[in-house]
């Protein structure tokens, strides 16, 4: 089938694929994909520079298979490459595929048939961890929320307010996307920081899609073969979390989307910022702490909740502990053994409170009395 009879009948799905010095295993990548049962498909490989033979292998496969399309830039980051290739996409739908990872054959099949049955905006697959060095697959563990889509489900922001943004992993490349619906939200990736762009991407098509379903099986498979790689990364971006969060709040704020989902976004970005936390060395704890302390905890709207606003009692005490203290002054009790319990966090956030209202108030009254006294 040619791509003009593809075009003709309509591409019923856009797997857009960014690629950087992807050569040893970009193959069975695109093999994944021109294997699919589903054959109304287009596959836009972005190069974003790669310096090894990754483009020799897209052309190589083009001049074979005329629905692989070509997109070529200067390492301009996974977030870009994604974004220009929705702008170039043709599809009903657009999935996203890393360029060592791989899908099932029925993948897309499977997806595009339920999204167009169930009338979804976002349809999810499940996925497992394919260790390349030892040629394993182990099962990825699931998040609880993700029981709202058992049965085969419909659901979304407008059943589960509080659960929704924490049902699925941030992954992008699990998940089958309605196009229209992206472009009338105006959802693209995150172009600003190096790392977890395609979590704010998820979080906020979560957040605006009115029908989310997930299929049972595992379908993708996402290959980890260095560790020590994804660990300079880590090491390297890892303060770019609260900044993605922050984002993240923006957006639904302007969509008008925030309140209704407050507590599950205190919940979702509070957790992963914990989780962060537990992952790092000594010396980035205190710089994550403090970063969080000093710059974003307040703006991510972290401060001043009662505990039961939270679902799990260490994410409370993280946040409280992050609104009362440095880092250093939070080692000192943690080295004298002195633990905040909820009571006495409660009580600290009602005294914090009341000062912040107190402070707001002499402010006022400072301003007012100066615009008399300059009067």
């Amino acid at each position: 089938m040619t791509a003009t009879e593809i075009v003709e009948r309509e591409v019923k799905v856009s797997v857009i694929m960014p690629i950087y010095n992807a050569y040893d295993f970009l193959r069975p990548a695109i093999d994944s994909v021109l294997d699919q049962t589903l054959r109304e498909i287009e596959i836009i490989c972005i190069d974003d520079g790669s310096t090894d033979h990754s483009l020799d292998i897209i052309r190589e496969y083009q001049k074979q298979d005329d629905r692989v399309r070509i997109v070529t830039e200067t390492n301009a980051g996974p977030a870009l490459a994604r974004n220009n290739g929705l702008r170039r996409a043709r599809g009903e739908y657009v999935a996203f595929l890393d360029a060592d990872d791989f899908f099932e054959r029925e993948l897309l099949e499977r997806l595009y048939t339920v999204a167009k049955q169930d009338d979804l905006d976002i349809a999810i697959a499940r996925y497992d961890i394919y260790n390349s060095k030892k040629a394993v697959f182990r099962e990825n563990v699931e998040s609880d929320h993700g029981r709202i889509y058992e049965g085969g489900h419909v659901t979304s922001k407008n059943e589960f307010p509080d659960f929704i943004l924490q049902s699925t992993t941030g992954a992008a490349w699990n998940k089958l996307y309605r196009r229209q619906f992206l472009l009338e939200k105006n959802i693209t990736f995150l172009t600003e920081v190096k790392m977890f762009e395609d979590v704010y991407f998820t979080v906020v098509s979560l957040a605006f899609a009115e029908r989310v379903g997930k299929l049972p099986e595992v379908l993708i498979h996402h290959r980890i073969y260095s560790e020590q790689s994804r660990a300079r990364q880590f090491k390297k971006y890892y303060s770019q979390v609260p900044e993605v969060y922050l984002k993240i709040k923006e957006f639904l704020m302007k969509g008008g989307m925030y309140e209704p989902l407050a507590r599950g976004y205190l919940n979702l970005s509070a957790s992963r910022c914990l989780h962060i936390f537990k992952l790092l060395w000594s010396d980035a704890k205190e710089d994550f702490w403090n970063l969080l302390h000093f710059t974003y905890a307040q703006r991510l709207g972290w401060f001043d909740h009662s505990e039961d606003c939270f679902e799990r009692a260490e994410v409370c005490e993280f946040c409280a502990n992050i609104q009362l203290y440095t880092f250093a002054q939070y080692q000192k009790r943690c080295d004298k053994g002195i633990k905040l319990k909820l009571g006495h966090i409660k009580q600290k956030l009602k005294s914090s409170a009341r000062w912040k209202k107190l402070r707001s108030t002499l402010l006022k009254l400072i301003g007012k009395k100066s615009e008399h006294e300059n009067g």
